[in-house]
């Protein structure tokens, strides 16, 4: 589902977590607001969701980490806000991408992590509000 750069507004509908064959969900650029349904959350076989450049809020559903098959995570220019779901580590990423949100907190994902295949890290490391986890070596870019 590639939708980016199409002036679409409005909620995400609930029933997007019928759509179980989708891979990718590529809504950038355009003008969604509200929070995520918590149906996304059960898109098993989604590789790709790219949220970047909306105006979603709201939190980050610990139910992420049932997204066995995601790799590519953009969430950056949004205003979700919270924690980091410690859930994130269950997900298979390679780039996730988080920064000019309002997340506070511990970022559980690690650069170069031998347990984790995650290549880059974007997030808001510089304003104190987000750290990554001391014991993993992570760098935030």
């Amino acid at each position: 589902l590639s939708l980016e750069s199409q002036r679409l507004n409005g909620n995400l509908p609930k029933n997007i977590g019928n759509l179980t064959a989708l891979e990718i969900i590529d809504l950038d650029y355009n003008e969604f607001v509200g929070t995520l349904p918590d149906t996304i959350y059960a898109l098993e076989k989604l590789e790709q969701l790219d949220l970047n450049n909306n105006y979603f809020y709201g939190t980050i559903n610990a139910n992420i980490g049932d997204m066995l098959s995601l790799e590519f995570l953009q969430l950056h220019n949004n205003k979700f806000s919270g924690t980091f779901p410690r859930t994130l580590v269950f997900c298979p990423l390679a780039v996730a991408e988080f920064k000019n949100n309002d997340f506070v907190g511990h970022m559980p994902l690690c650069v170069g992590a031998p347990w984790q295949t995650v290549e880059a890290i974007t997030c808001d490391c510089a304003t104190g509000e987000v750290t990554c986890d001391i014991g993993c070596q992570c760098q935030c870019f």
